[in-house]
This record gives C-alpha cells, sequence and structure tokens, in this order.
C-alpha cells in the first residue's frame, strides 16, 4: 500500500476535501507534485503526442504542465493493487496500460521510460509505442 498523502484539486486549483466527487488533479504534497487526475490523451499515442499534450494543458488554473519524469510517475504506483495498480479513490478513468515519462532512456534517443499501470512495471519501450499519460506540475514552476 502506497503511504503517499494525496490531495484532490478542484478546476479551480483549490484544494478539496477526500471525499469530493468532482476533482481534475491530485496534489503529492510532500513531493512538490501535481498530477492530472485522469489521463491527457484518449487513446494509445506515441511518447511525443503525449508530451506535446502535457506541454499544451492549462487546468486548475495553471499553463506549465510537463510529462513527468519516471521517477514522479513511478510515485503513483500502489503495489497493493492490480488492475490498476494506482489509487483509483484520486486517479480516475486510468487505463491498465502503459503511462509514458519524459525520461529518455540513457542507450538510446528512440526510447524513454513508462510505468505499466495494470501491474505498476517500470520499463523502457521506442517512442513510438502507444500508452496514455497524466501531466505533472512541480512546486514553484
Amino acid at each position: 500500500m502506497s503511504n503517499i498523502k494525496f490531495i484532490k484539486i478542484g478546476a479551480d486549483g483549490q484544494q478539496l476535501p477526500n471525499n469530493a466527487t468532482d476533482w481534475v488533479a491530485v496534489e503529492l504534497p510532500e513531493h512538490g507534485l501535481t498530477f492530472t487526475a485522469t489521463s491527457i490523451v484518449n487513446s494509445d499515442v506515441a511518447q511525443e503526442q503525449c508530451e506535446s499534450a502535457a506541454k499544451a494543458l492549462t487546468l486548475a488554473g495553471h499553463s506549465d504542465w510537463d510529462l513527468p519524469t519516471i521517477e514522479e510517475l513511478a510515485l503513483l504506483v500502489d503495489r497493493s493493487r492490480y488492475e490498476p495498480a494506482i489509487n483509483t479513490d484520486f486517479f480516475q478513468d486510468i487505463q491498465s496500460d502503459w503511462y509514458w515519462s519524459k525520461t529518455p532512456a540513457a542507450w538510446s534517443s528512440a526510447s524513454a521510460w513508462g510505468v505499466r499501470i495494470s501491474y505498476g512495471g517500470v520499463y523502457y519501450l521506442h517512442r513510438g509505442y502507444d500508452g496514455f499519460a497524466l501531466a505533472v506540475r512541480r512546486a514553484g514552476q
């Protein structure tokens, strides 16, 4: 089970109670990160398209969203869950599929790291492989 504290964020950028039913983002206050609560792409797409969608996003009063690093994305994995291995009390409509990070593979610019949300596996993939994405904001941006 993940011990990370999550806070729901409304469309206006304000914190909401855990029982809120209409939120757009999830803050991880101990890590200085805020993630989108849902995928920012509607279907499996290549990593470059996911990164472009993140950078073009305006949500919760902010337009400085980005694709997460693999370390940031891996924080969301809850190993006590399966199909998907993420806290669905906070993250909505999550596909049990690959989610892209912006972290390139050290050995090839044609590959980047991702997380298979179904079981929480971290692996590298060719950037042309299809996947989904969550966007992130970093504190102080």
